[in-house]
């Protein structure tokens, strides 16, 4: 019996997080479909310190990059401050989001399923 109290009191606390999640996911921001790139290059310089250091190479380039058609698309975003890059990374949040609530789910209803096993095993009608 201490078991289930356990899963009850789990499964609340999961149906706590779960509603505050979706007050978020139920308010999105601008979005854009893609994940965000950051990218350091080398330049065109053969005398230029990034040829010398890997470290210091130039950058950081934030590119977005989605399938189209079945290919990888990379696009130039600019500074990771840009308008871009910030509703790209809302879409990558939002996607976070979601995953994160089906795994919530999942765990929900193992829970539930455990419970109810544990009636059936003892023939309990509470």
């Amino acid at each position: 019996m201490e078991k289930v109290s356990r899963w009850r009191q789990r499964i609340s606390q999961l149906r706590r997080i779960r509603g505050l999640l979706e007050n978020r996911l139920m308010k999105p921001k601008a979005m854009r479909v893609g994940s965000v790139v950051r990218q350091y290059m080398f330049c065109g310089k053969p005398s230029c310190v990034c040829h010398r250091d890997a470290q210091k190479k130039h950058g950081p380039y934030y590119y977005l990059s989605s399938k189209e058609e079945g290919k990888s698309r990379y696009k130039y975003l600019g500074k990771a401050t840009s308008p871009e890059v910030e509703r790209a990374q809302n879409y990558q949040g939002f996607q976070r989001g979601i995953a994160r609530l089906g795994k919530i789910h999942r765990e929900v209803i193992d829970l539930l399923w455990k419970i109810g096993k544990g009636k059936m095993e003892k023939g309990d009608a509470e």
